[in-house]
């Protein structure tokens, strides 16, 4: 299981990734918070991302199941194909969040 504080893989601006190697999976982390927080705040969104992982070198045919946990504002996902689960925490303010998406458009 992946447990994650977003803050430590990104740059001094907090908008990308701290080292060119973690690109692939700060933009997938990206995916992941944008998804959660938009359905949090009700705002319509496409499928859920697809899983990343490359169980056997071939790509996983997956789609996370992803959620939000209020309580604590971590943000949990799983994969039901492969297994591949995780939890991130350290994403409110970031530009991935969009908890307040709907006060803004709303105005």
């Amino acid at each position: 299981m992946w447990v994650i504080d977003i803050r430590h893989w990104l740059n001094e601006t907090m908008s990308g990734p701290a080292v060119p190697r973690l690109r692939l999976k700060v933009k997938k982390l990206g995916e992941i918070i944008a998804y959660a927080t938009s359905r949090k705040c009700g705002v319509g969104t496409d499928s859920a991302p697809k899983c990343w992982r490359r169980p056997g070198r071939k790509p996983c045919a997956g789609t996370l199941d992803i959620g939000l946990d209020t309580s604590t504002n971590r943000i949990f996902w799983r994969c039901p194909v492969c297994e591949d689960e995780g939890v991130v925490c350290g994403w409110e303010g970031l530009i991935w969040d969009m908890s307040d998406i709907s006060s803004d458009v709303y105005q």
